[in-house]
């Protein structure tokens, strides 16, 4: 089975992520240790930082530079938290309580802009978290859930950790990805612990789900 991680900051030197080819060719490095070796690379783009060309320019540039330094055996493919492809990394404001707005929101990028919105790391949204019926809704919508892996670790609360894994165990969680910037925030050291847990709490069925929902996406932005 192969193993991906849907949501990285790796790709150096654009964003609060890594800093330098060293620091990102360390975190693929650590990555590809534990088996992983399929990775978005979704760098920030704030819009009211930098204009969506002058942004695809600079990450084009980051990336061709970086590109001779991926080792070899390790998929990479290019997207932001903006978009992968048909596929839209969307973040709300975690209080948000998916008002009425926000389900039109999310229709519209479907039905005018042919998008596939992504909610990235659900767990910090604590409505969502706390009204799981919301998420069913919003995946019959189209919706794609992904989580974060440090939750599926012995670092993580436990009532929390408990209350993620339900939500995998029912199916409400589609992808998981590292959110690695460096060894420090968000760390992708823990990858192969957070899968180790998922599999032995909601079955080896639930990881090979996660995997192959991820590879859907992947292939996807390969073209």
């Amino acid at each position: 089975m192969q193993l991906f991680d849907m949501h990285s900051h790796i790709l150096p030197g654009i964003d609060d992520g890594a800093k330098t080819v060293e620091d990102s060719l360390e975190l693929l490095s650590c990555l590809k240790n534990q088996g992983v070796t399929n990775v978005c690379l979704t760098p920030h783009f704030y819009t009211n930082e930098i204009s969506l060309e002058d942004f695809i320019a600079e990450r084009a540039e980051k990336f061709e530079k970086f590109k001779p330094h991926i080792p070899n055996g390790m998929n990479i493919v290019l997207g932001t938290e903006v978009y992968v492809t048909k596929y839209i990394l969307t973040e709300f404001p975690y209080n948000a309580t998916f008002s009425d707005n926000s389900y039109e929101m999310l229709d519209r990028l479907m039905s005018e802009q042919g998008l596939i919105p992504v909610i990235p790391h659900v767990e910090r949204y604590s409505f969502l978290v706390d009204n799981p019926d919301v998420i069913e809704d919003l995946k019959r919508l189209g919706v794609v859930i992904q989580t974060n892996i440090s939750n599926y670790t012995k670092k993580a609360p436990m009532m929390k950790r408990r209350r993620m894994l339900k939500l995998v165990s029912a199916g409400l969680i589609d992808i998981i990805g590292t959110d690695a910037h460096s060894f420090n925030h968000n760390t992708p050291e823990l990858y192969s612990d957070a899968i180790e847990c998922i599999a032995k709490k909601c079955g080896r069925q639930a990881v090979d789900r996660l995997m192959k929902n991820s590879e859907k996406i992947f292939n996807a932005a390969i073209g």
